[in-house]
């Protein structure tokens, strides 16, 4: 017997052997990928070699210290030191380093760049590396930050008020809800007191002694990490941190390094913040709990679970949103790392005005639905089933990761300790756990996190008359009533029906061009159906498509452009064929697939992307958007309801008012360019929308698809054949119709007063026709780019007037040969006169003496360096091939790209510059505060 019962013990254990094992604490393997080494002086540091983009490394400085550290005359310095870090080093004197850094054709912004949080402050760099002394240089400025920022007293009075501009650009209602719920959240918390922003009054005024101590007693090497993720050689990287960082020496008496807690508190807080310019009403749940380091299998195996369960939450509150008459205008659920010592469980919607009480009520009835009844096993298996698709199409792509990604996890590594055990070791651990992960793991999950202590529920709305803001004591009292709310179990509606129950006939190809210089191959169906096809092998698991048609929004009338404007919005609310939307997202979950219509004003079409394995799904989807639009007027009153909620209050944003006088101005009031609003939005037909749908795309054979990615001509082509050689035709002849909607002519000042704050924000926009081609647009652009930096240089570095400058060129092929200048920035009122002159005179100065070598440098070398980056990136292929079907250009434009960068001269700015800027068309709109 005792022999019988160890047999059966060996059986079961042997049976089971993979569930017995998962449950074992094993210590979470480091990804063999990166090395991680520590110097004497405490410094930590990451290299990682990695190959995608090809010649090119991201760098990142990390610092240990954030705004929390701050002492209570420091509060806003932590952000001051990191703007001070460009602003002159031991290497490098002010505005030196930025002025480098764009001669090798790095971007200050995308690829130079830093931010300041509550816990960290991070530096990063993006350089090429076909060059060993960009790769020595980019160290060197990693070193200066660490312990060689200047910090002279006249730089700290130059960066004090464009740190102050940043500050106001943030102001508003937003900023101010915050301000008064943060504190409620993180309560009795430091970080309640000590936002990275900081206080205005201490960034003008702190003594200069002030912002260097903090410099000298948190950016030291302990609180220090160095991550170097790129296309270079390790051990050369590491001789080269080594060299460079075993420099930076501790302090004999270090200050700790305080974790500031988040403290517990037994009952519910309430947060309420209204005010008269907030867009929307939200209500908020948040759970905190303390945050635990995951260094074992078994803690990551709790992390599958987490995004198990707030997955399946979010998928039912957003069903939510889809009812006839949905009680949300948006909801979602999720897990946040909140701060270091603190991590939190949410619940958030969006609701109409009215819905305040209601909304808070369905995010507690869900809750408490989990709590009675908890997820259902098709729930689980549809959940677990796009999770593993996720993780391995991470894998897949495991050579051709990005290297930011990397630099993104081992930073988190530095700061937070969060697991960094690679993507095999992941998806090894996803295809263990996943199917031992059984239900009532999962529906314990709601009593573990969603407890009624350390609980918060926040309340953003309006401030206006008619709207009825509960108090505090209304609001804990729904936690009560729920109780008593007899609540039934949720029902999974799922259909089993195939996408496409009658699979159509395949059409034929009429005609094949090859397009060898680009490996572009082109196809003409039968039906007119025109296909380009770009395979490559820069992912392993993308492929990317467009389709588009002329005609869009032009072809309605004025009467109907509002129905024909929203119709691909109410399409995509509607499902396709026999499918709601809810059951499309159903039937398609485990699969790595997305499509979305489009309407503009001059095409109609479509646009996604696909895995390879999911190919043939992403061809019958398209198929339905064109055959099978549906009908659903359920889906259009949800649609009208919600979109109604959030324009409710849209307007009561002073950037909102700002932004439709702008546009106003600028289209001369025409019925098309209207702001929409909840009354505009109830001239909209749901017939009309659909029937203006189906016409559009109604008739394949003017449609050009452009397909990028990871596939074979030859797998494709039969799908092709069935899919798209099958889309109805009726011989139509089309293009747009130009309905004349032109910017006026001469000069015009427009004032806006609108707004609490003290903020400002111009635009300006030269506007004028022109000749189009594509040497011209090349030209004008490149003219633009220099203008940004420039402008950049003036009103932020010199005048310290502004945080950015936005400027943007636009030159229109269609329907009228056309061009527009746009320059923006924001800033104190009292200097938008001052600043506007600055504008003006570095507009004439380019159009009297043009610009210099260094400039016209500057943006060949940026234009040649991101060239090399698009090459190998598929968008880029989808967008250059798009740009020269739409100008009837030859596929090959991206050949000639170089001829055009080598050809720019200083002779060509200057010219471009007094052909555009010499406009007598400038529209100029100003946001002032109101005034009393």
């Amino acid at each position: 017997m005792k022999k019988f019962y160890a047999l059966s013990l060996l059986i079961i254990f042997i049976l089971n052997g993979c569930s017995i094992e998962n449950k074992r604490e094993k210590k979470l393997d480091i990804d063999p990928q990166v090395t991680i080494g520590y110097l004497e002086n405490g410094l930590t540091y990451y290299i990682r070699e990695n190959k995608k983009p090809e010649n090119r490394a991201d760098f990142r400085l990390v610092v240990n210290a954030g705004s929390v550290l701050e002492n209570e005359n420091q509060q806003g310095l932590a952000h001051l030191l990191e703007h001070m870090a460009f602003n002159g080093t031991v290497h490098y004197k002010k505005q030196e380093l930025v002025d480098y850094f764009e001669s090798i054709g790095v971007a200050f912004g995308p690829d130079l760049n830093a931010y300041t949080s509550f816990d960290e402050t991070v530096y990063m760099i993006e350089v090429p590396t076909d060059d060993k002394d960009i790769i020595q240089q980019a160290i060197q400025i990693l070193e200066d930050w660490a312990h060689g920022i200047l910090l002279e007293d006249e730089d700290i009075d130059g960066e004090r008020p464009v740190v102050g501009e940043e500050w106001r650009l943030g102001q508003g209602a937003s900023q101010r809800m915050f301000n008064k719920i943060f504190p409620v959240v993180f309560h009795n918390s430091q970080y309640g007191k000590r936002l990275p922003i900081g206080k205005k009054a201490v960034i003008d005024t702190a003594h200069y002694s002030t912002i260097r101590s903090f410099y000298t007693d948190w950016y030291r090497p302990d609180l220090i990490s160095v991550v170097a993720v790129g296309d270079f050689d390790k051990s050369e990287m590491e001789k080269l941190i080594h060299t460079h960082f075993n420099r930076l020496a501790m302090p004999e008496n270090p200050r700790e390094r305080t974790k500031y807690p988040v403290p517990d508190h037994a009952e519910t807080l309430v947060a309420i913040a209204t005010d008269i310019e907030a867009p929307y009403t939200a209500v908020s749940i948040d759970y905190k709990f303390d945050n635990k380091e995951e260094n074992t299998t078994q803690d990551y195996r709790h992390r599958i679970e987490r995004n198990l369960f707030s997955g399946m939450l979010k998928n039912r509150l957003d069903e939510l949103t889809k009812a006839s008459e949905p009680s949300l205008i948006y909801g979602t659920a999720y897990f946040n790392d909140m701060v270091l010592t603190k991590d939190g469980f949410t619940l958030f919607a969006v609701v109409n005005d009215d819905d305040i009480m209601k909304g808070i009520q369905t995010l507690l009835v869900e809750g408490q639905r989990l709590n009675l009844h908890g997820f259902t096993i098709t729930e689980l298996e549809r959940e677990k089933k796009q999770i593993l698709r996720e993780i391995q199409k991470a894998f897949d792509e495991r050579e051709k990761t990005e290297s930011r990604s990397f630099v993104r996890e081992y930073v988190s590594n530095f700061l937070s300790g969060e697991p960094i055990p690679g993507v095999a070791s992941e998806l090894e651990m996803h295809k263990n756990f996943l199917p031992y992960i059984n239900i009532d793991e999962i529906n314990k999950l709601s009593h573990q996190y969603m407890k009624d202590f350390n609980r918060v529920v926040s309340v953003r709305a309006p401030k206006k008359e008619g709207i009825n803001i509960p108090n505090e004591s209304e609001i804990l009292n729904i936690f009560e009533e729920v109780k008593n709310i007899p609540i039934l179990p949720y029902v999974d509606a799922i259909s089993n029906e195939p996408l496409i129950s009658v699979s159509p006939d395949p059409g034929k190809i009429i005609s094949e061009n090859i397009h060898s210089s680009v490996g572009i191959t082109e196809w003409t169906m039968d039906n007119g159906v025109r296909v380009l096809l770009k395979p490559t092998d820069f992912k392993n698991d993308e492929i990317l498509f467009k389709a588009l048609s002329p005609g869009g929004t032009s072809l309605s009338e004025d009467t109907n452009f509002l129905s024909a404007n929203l119709a691909t919005d109410i399409i995509s609310e509607s499902g396709l064929g026999n499918f709601s939307s809810i059951q499309l997202e159903k039937k398609l979950s485990g699969k790595i697939v997305n499509i979305s219509p489009y309407i503009s004003e001059l095409y109609e079409g479509l646009r996604g992307s696909a895995s390879p394995q999911d190919i043939e799904t992403l061809f019958q989807l398209i198929f339905l958007h064109i055959t099978e639009a549906r009908l659903d007027s359920s889906a259009y009153n949800s649609f009208l309801t919600r979109t109604s909620g959030w324009l409710e209050n849209w307007k009561s944003r002073p950037e909102s008012v700002f932004q439709d006088t702008l546009t106003a101005t600028l289209t001369q009031n025409h019925i098309r360019k209207r702001p929409l609003t909840s009354e505009l939005l109830m001239e909209t037909d749901l017939h009309t929308a659909v029937n203006f749908y189906r016409d559009r795309f109604g008739d394949a054979g003017d449609f050009t698809f452009i397909i990028v990615g990871n596939f074979s001509i030859d797998i494709i082509k039969p799908l092709v054949l069935q899919y798209l050689g099958s889309l109805p035709t009726k011989n139509r002849s089309e293009s747009w119709v130009n309905h004349n909607i032109s910017p006026p002519k001469g000069n015009i000042n427009k004032s806006v007063y609108r707004g609490i704050e003290p903020k400002g924000l111009t635009q300006i926009i030269y506007t004028g026709d022109c000749e189009w081609s594509r040497q011209s647009r090349y030209d004008f652009l490149s003219m633009i780019e220099v203008l940004k930096i420039k402008m950049r240089e003036v009103l932020r570095e010199d005048m310290g007037g502004v945080y950015g400058v936005r400027i943007q060129g636009d030159m229109s092929h269609y329907p009228k040969e056309s061009f527009s200048i746009s320059i923006g920035f924001g800033c104190d009122p009292e200097r938008v006169d001052e600043l506007t002159t600055a504008v003006k005179e570095q507009i004439q100065l380019i159009m009297e003496e043009g610009t210099t070598d260094k400039y016209l440098h500057k943006v060949k070398e940026t234009q040649r360096r991101r060239h090399e980056v698009d090459l190998k990136n598929n968008r880029y292929w989808m967008n250059i091939t798009e740009f020269a079907v739409k100008h009837d250009l030859d596929l090959d434009i991206v050949n000639s790209y170089g001829e055009l960068v080598n050809n720019l001269t200083l002779n060509t700015i200057h010219k471009t510059a007094n052909q555009y800027f010499s406009t007598d068309n400038v529209i100029q709109v100003t946001l002032y505060p109101k005034q009393n």
